[in-house]
């Protein structure tokens, strides 16, 4: 989930607090009595943030206030029955602070949000801010000085959801979460952490969901997860850690997504993700850092289904380095790979159903570099620099329908090496400098040309822009280079001019 996406979550749900009446339960007594800088009304359950907790058709007692610092005792005359409060500070404001006295009269609050101005000014918080609020479900705070609020969350044994944006945390602590035995989503994002102390989430033992995206962390060690148990998700994307080793992750048996994107991880070194086996989705990488992988860098990640690597740095693949990869069934890398070695894939085999090796410099291959793939789908090494294929390379796919070798450096191949793909559906060899010779007899025309409506991924790559602008469709014809004679020309018309023996 990227921030964007996060900061709607939190803002547009209040903001329907202001819709038309017809969304709002009639009621002429509670709230009239509202202090100006605020806006009390009673409100469908469900157009608030705390919908899971009520029942769908039941209402819910809203208010949403501007406050200064100097008007923030009016916080006061809210109603002691408010169920749900938004406070937004002023951007003309200093400083705003809250202590227990402000909110403690508001016993049945289930959902709070503060938010800090978008100036310099901040909202700062006491530790004991919210230790009376014992039935709240939902927290969010965004731009809000924690600095003497450290233990503020401490103690919410209610609390299932807590958003931390923007707060400048610096290094967490297990005292900032101890006792939220309750908690199932905690969003820690854009707060500026550096390090993770060991224990640091020991007192969330219910946890799901984990956010530290946009932060700065640099590295991340084991103790620092220990008691997850439970956790589902963990986005550690967008931030600075280099390299993963076997001393990152804990056993986190239920982990089931690990986003590790738009970090510059430079190695990963083996058996570093040896404790996630129930993990089905993992990206990592950046574009602007090469990661370079080692035999046994996968293991234990039994239960992968998609690989995904934006940038790898490998003179070449070989054997054992997907090992303990039995459920993937999507692989795609880009980079620099410049050979790949006989069973390169060995332990990914079983199922991989897609693999794209797009644009990764690949310049040679071995006949038995795809062993093992009897399961596969597509197969693109498109954008490579290939200038030939060994005899039996396909052999292997079994079940092969796609296969892309456009933009290449192909001349000639094989004569037969597509005889035995009974299951090919379509065969891009367009943008090669064919030597078009009667070895090509054997290729079938539907197969070449065929473009299946259903299937745009295949062709995604081939629209480019014009000199106005505008898309248009690039030639997918296979072309010859040579005979010199019949340069430009379409394969299938030249082998028509050679008179070969077989006519397709």
């Amino acid at each position: 989930m990227t921030i964007d996406k996060i900061m709607y979550c939190i803002i547009i749900p209040f903001l329907l607090i202001g819709l038309t009446k017809s969304y709002q339960v009639p009621d002429t007594v509670w709230g009239e009595n509202c202090p100006p800088e605020c806006e009390c009304q009673i409100t469908s359950t469900t157009q608030t943030l705390i919908s899971k907790w009520k029942l769908e058709n039941s209402s819910t007692k809203t208010a949403l206030c501007v406050f200064r610092n100097e008007s923030l005792s009016l916080i006061l005359e809210l109603p002691n029955d408010t169920e749900s409060i938004t406070v937004l500070q002023a951007d003309d404001d200093n400083v705003m602070v809250f202590t227990n006295n402000i909110l403690k009269h508001l016993q049945n609050v289930k959902s709070i949000d503060m938010q800090g101005s978008l100036t310099e000014a901040k909202i700062y918080i006491t530790n004991d801010i919210f230790h009376d609020l014992k039935d709240l479900k939902y927290l969010s705070l965004q731009r809000v000085d924690l600095t003497s609020g450290e233990k503020a969350f401490s103690k919410l044994s209610s609390l299932e959801v807590l958003y931390v944006i923007h707060c400048e945390i610096g290094y967490l602590k297990w005292e900032m979460l101890d006792g939220l035995k309750n908690l199932k989503e905690l969003y820690l994002v854009q707060s500026g952490i550096k390090e993770l102390y060991g224990f640091a989430f020991y007192g969330t033992p219910e946890l799901r969901r984990l956010f530290l995206s946009h932060n700065d962390l640099f590295s991340v060690e084991a103790d620092a997860f220990v008691g997850l148990l439970k956790l589902e998700y963990l986005d550690l994307s967008n931030n600075r850690i280099d390299h993963l080793s076997g001393l990152t992750f804990p056993p986190l048996p239920h982990l089931q997504w690990l986003e590790l994107k738009h970090n510059p991880i430079k190695v990963i070194f083996p058996h570093c993700f040896q404790y996630l086996n129930g993990t089905q989705h993992l990206t990592l990488g950046h574009q602007k850092q090469p990661v370079h992988l080692m035999k046994f860098s996968f293991r234990g990640l039994y239960s992968l289904l998609f690989l995904h690597i934006p940038n790898i740095d490998n003179d070449a693949l070989f054997e054992h380095m997907f090992y303990d990869l039995k459920s993937l069934s999507h692989m795609n890398l880009r980079g620099r790979i410049k050979l790949i070695n006989n069973r390169a894939f060995n332990g990914a085999h079983k199922v991989l159903k897609k693999l794209v090796l797009h644009d990764c410099q690949i310049e040679r291959m071995f006949s038995d570099s795809l062993y093992g793939l009897e399961s596969l789908h597509l197969l693109d090494l498109s954008e490579n620099r290939l200038r030939s294929l060994p005899d039996g390379i396909f052999h292997p796919l079994k079940a092969i329908k796609q296969i892309r070798l456009n933009n290449n450096q192909i001349t000639q191949i094989p004569s037969n090496v597509f005889l035995p793909l009974y299951t090919l559906q379509e065969l891009a060899m367009y943008n090669n400098p064919w030597n078009c010779t009667c070895g090509m007899k054997y290729w079938k025309e539907r197969i070449v040309m065929a473009k299946s409506e259903d299937n745009s991924e295949m062709y995604n790559e081939t629209m480019s822009s014009n000199n106005n602008g505008t898309l248009e469709e690039i030639d997918i014809v296979p072309r010859c280079k040579d005979p010199i004679l019949y340069e430009g020309r379409s394969v299938f018309q030249v082998l028509k001019l050679l008179k070969c023996d077989r006519q397709l």
